[in-house]
């Protein structure tokens, strides 16, 4: 018996051991996979919407040889000559972030549909993914305010992570109701468009808010446990540490689950919402558009799938632009 005591004892102190060096390596994990840039990254410096280039060999939004082609891919007829924009300073009434953004207006105030376009994570306003979507939407007729999320561009820097849409999505709203008040553009006529995860923190918004009108998303995660493992395996990692990191996150009082894809999708009650995907996204797997489809199908909400084949993650934008274009521009004129 005293035997068999001591190796229980032995076994709860072993426990106790790798529990803790799981959750320390979960935390290491963590800090390092959800870290961002507080800033613009030099190699979108440069950028604005009246001239704008892609990022360089492995700078892009994937990697290896297939972004290479895309280095120097010019760009120039996406350029903003004939639509004024200017830059403004949004605050947030809850907490001490000031967004920054492109307010482009080319048929304010007489029009009021208007759009606001969101980067993905690690990125800015500043990067061609975002600059070329607001563009399209600019010369079609719609304002558009082309933001930077808080720890990104030249947002407040909190914290310099990145927390899976819950709160980038609140900045979101928070834009949507700085329209609605400072320049008289009802929500009932503000759509958004996301890519990547910007797209996540737009379906998470549709959960928070039940007024923002239509959701363009592009490259949306609908399955956040699939799409952090592959997240923590692309960052160098083994996949199976993701589950160690998000509790690691819970212990720092961090819940990157708090509002689901799923939520967003339940809160649309009809309101429009349609997906752009590549089918050979190596950053955010394909299945997660058909799985959002599906789920969208289930609760009967009308979901609309474009994909782009043999496009890597974003890359529909850069092989397929006028298709891409029209696709956004008849989303929002049927949506706001």
């Amino acid at each position: 018996m005293q035997m068999l005591a001591r190796f229980l004892k032995f076994g709860a102190g072993a426990s106790i051991i790798f529990l803790v060096g799981a959750l320390a390596l979960g935390d290491y994990v963590y800090r390092t996979g959800t870290a961002v840039h507080c800033g613009v990254h030099s190699f979108h410096a440069g950028n604005t919407p009246s001239r704008f280039q892609t990022p360089g060999v492995g700078e892009g939004p994937f990697r290896g040889e297939g972004w290479n082609q895309w280095v120097d891919h010019d760009l120039s007829r996406w350029w903003l000559s004939d639509v004024p924009f200017e830059s403004v300073r949004i605050l947030d009434p809850n907490r001490p972030v000031s967004l920054a953004a492109w307010w482009m207006t080319p048929s304010y105030p007489r029009a009021k549909e208007t759009v606001i376009v969101v980067h993905g994570i690690n990125s800015s306003r500043h990067n061609f993914d975002t600059l070329m979507p607001a563009v399209m939407l600019a010369r079609a007729g719609f304002n558009v305010l082309l933001m930077d999320v808080r720890d990104q561009g030249n947002t407040t820097c909190e914290d310099g992570r990145h927390s899976a849409g819950q709160d980038e999505s609140d900045d979101i709203i928070t834009a949507a109701y700085w329209l609605k008040s400072m320049k008289a553009i009802p929500l009932s006529k503000i759509g958004v468009h996301g890519v990547s995860g910007g797209a996540l923190a737009g379906i998470i918004s549709a959960a928070k808010n039940t007024e923002i009108a239509a959701f363009s998303l592009e490259a949306p995660v609908f399955d956040f446990n699939r799409a952090a493992t592959d997240e923590v395996r692309y960052q160098g990692f083994p996949g199976e540490l993701w589950r160690a990191a998000y509790w690691a996150a819970r212990i720092r009082g961090i819940d990157l689950m708090r509002v689901r894809p799923a939520d967003g999708i339940d809160a649309l009650k009809g309101r429009p919402a349609h997906v752009l995907h590549g089918d050979a996204d190596s950053r955010v797997a394909y299945q997660n558009a058909l799985d959002f489809i599906a789920y969208a199908d289930s609760v009967g909400e009308s979901v609309t799938l474009h994909t782009f084949a043999g496009a890597d993650h974003i890359e529909g934008l850069l092989r397929e632009p006028e298709r891409y274009q029209d696709l956004l521009v008849r989303f929002f004129t049927k949506a706001l």
